[in-house]
């Protein structure tokens, strides 16, 4: 995941580097489709949804507390899928979100 990241963070270096050099349109769709490749190459990962289910399910059994804060950047309305889209996913994060929901019925309040 780390080298996804520093991929994607050399793409937008480029895509600005070339804006503010002012190339043409045809430069910035080439830009757009060597990014669209790399994001479509990847698989996408959710993480192990039914080993969150596990966690979950095994954790209710044992009447463990769920984690009570939700993640720094979790926003209002969000539910746990929400935590699969945003850039820098953590399972762990994916998997309280699942276990707070099964445990308590409803989604964390936002900060």
């Amino acid at each position: 995941m780390t080298s996804s990241r520093v991929v994607l963070s050399l793409v937008a270096l480029v895509a600005t580097s070339a804006l503010a050099a002012g190339k043409d349109d045809k430069a910035r769709e080439d830009m757009q489709k060597a990014l669209n490749n790399q994001v479509m190459s990847a698989p996408f990962n959710a993480g192990d949804i039914d080993k969150a289910e596990e966690y979950a399910a095994g954790a209710k059994a044992k009447n463990i507390q769920p984690v009570a804060r939700p993640p720094a950047y979790w926003a209002p309305g969000w539910t746990c899928s929400n935590l699969t889209t945003y850039a820098y996913y953590n399972y762990v994060d994916y998997r309280n979100c699942v276990y707070y929901h099964r445990y308590h019925g409803y989604y964390w309040r936002y900060r």
